[in-house]
Parts: structure tokens; C-alpha cells; sequence
């Protein structure tokens, strides 16, 4: 018999408000496994735990949020009233990204642009899924559709924090201020891992474990 690595859903069910999404969460789940086991040549079972309590990660534009703890290990928050089989399904192949990454490089980030490297690599991977889609998360969608000329007036006003390892993360990353927009740090990321994959001819696929310090050659 050949065993097949996989991921493992756990939907949580104590107050049942996910029952009726149920097979709608399996199908987007399955997507995500199809998209990026092969891919990313995932050779070990992930666990996903999939619920509608984690308000805080979800990104209210897509019904959905996630992060990823360890190689295996993934939580997935949703709003059973809003999320779609696709957003879930773009959403979990991003922190897919992530765990195979990790699984492969256990390399820990020093600093912010190791930090937008890191999900840069996840955004990009998650990108080429929605490439081949007429509808897509609003995240993802921002940021493709943010402009080359945008993402390098961000660097540069990042410029001199890229080295540090103290910096607002909340702010740069998620909800943006009056000088940044929002996800400035995931969208210079995604910039950043472009211009990497477009100099060294490598594809998503075969760059997503080089070592962050790899990427500067790109500055």
C-alpha cells in the first residue's frame, strides 16, 4: 500500500455553527492539498484546524485568516457567513507555503526583511493559484494589483529598518498608517521575491527554501 501524506482537517464543531459549510470546507481544503503537496513536494501529513472563533486573523474582506505554527501544524479562522470555497482554499495554500518552508528551512527570521521574504514567498505561491481565477481573495488582489512603482516608494521608506529586529510589525505587515497602505509588508515581500525569481530564472517552486540572506542580492 502507498501512503499518500495529506492534510488533516479538524473543523471544530462545539457550537455547530460550521456544520452546513462543512463540505464546502473539505472541497476548499482538498484544492489547497492538490495545489501545493506536488508543488512544494510536502512529504509529511499537516494538520489544519479550521474554526470560526479566531476573529482576530480573519481578514473581514475574505471571511477567512490564517497562520501557521509549525510544519504540520495550521489553524484557519472563518466567517461561516461570508468566506467563500475559494478564498479558503487561496488562503490555506499560503500558509501551506509557510509549513513546507519550514518543514524544509528551519531558518529563523532575524529581522524585517527576513520577515517580508518569509511572506513574500507565501504571497507569491498563493498569487499563482489566483492567477488562473476570475475571482479572488481581496487580499491577494491588493496586492497584485499594487503597482511595481508603489511597492518601491514603501521600500524605500522601510529602507532603514530592513536590518532591524525591533519594528512595528502590526503596522507595517497588517493595518498600515498614513505614510503606508495596508499590507505594505506582504506586498514589498511579494515585490521582493519577484525580482528574485525574475534575476536567478528560479521559480517559486524551486526558490521558496533559499535562505532569506539569498533575496538581497535583489537590493
Amino acid at each position: 500500500m502507498i501512503y499518500m501524506n495529506k492534510i488533516i482537517p479538524f473543523i471544530t464543531t462545539a457550537n455547530n455553527n460550521l456544520q452546513k459549510q462543512e463540505e464546502m470546507i473539505l472541497r476548499a481544503v482538498k484544492t489547497a492539498e492538490e495545489y501545493t503537496f506536488s508543488r512544494l513536494n510536502i512529504d509529511w501529513d499537516v494538520n489544519v484546524v479550521i474554526t470560526n472563533r479566531l476573529y482576530n486573523i480573519v481578514i473581514s474582506e475574505d471571511g477567512v485568516g490564517g497562520r501557521t505554527y509549525t510544519g504540520d501544524f495550521i489553524t484557519l479562522g472563518i466567517d461561516e457567513k461570508t468566506t467563500t470555497e475559494g478564498n479558503i482554499s487561496e488562503m490555506l495554500s499560503h500558509e501551506l507555503c509557510h509549513a513546507a518552508r519550514w518543514g524544509k528551512n528551519a531558518e529563523w527570521i532575524k529581522c524585517l526583511f527576513d520577515g517580508m521574504i518569509n511572506e513574500g514567498i507565501a504571497t507569491y505561491f498563493e498569487a499563482e493559484l489566483a492567477k488562473t481565477r476570475d475571482e479572488k481573495q481581496f487580499f491577494i488582489k491588493t496586492i497584485m494589483n499594487r503597482s511595481d512603482r508603489e511597492n518601491e516608494k514603501i521600500l524605500e521608506f522601510l529602507k532603514g529598518q530592513l536590518d532591524s529586529r525591533e519594528y512595528d510589525y502590526n503596522m507595517i505587515f497588517y493595518t498600515g498608517n498614513e505614510k503606508l497602505p495596508r499590507w505594505s509588508g506582504y506586498s514589498v515581500g511579494y515585490y521582493l521575491v519577484k525580482k528574485y525569481l525574475e534575476k536567478t530564472g528560479k521559480k517559486i517552486e524551486d526558490a521558496f527554501t533559499d535562505n532569506y540572506d539569498d533575496f538581497r542580492v535583489i537590493l
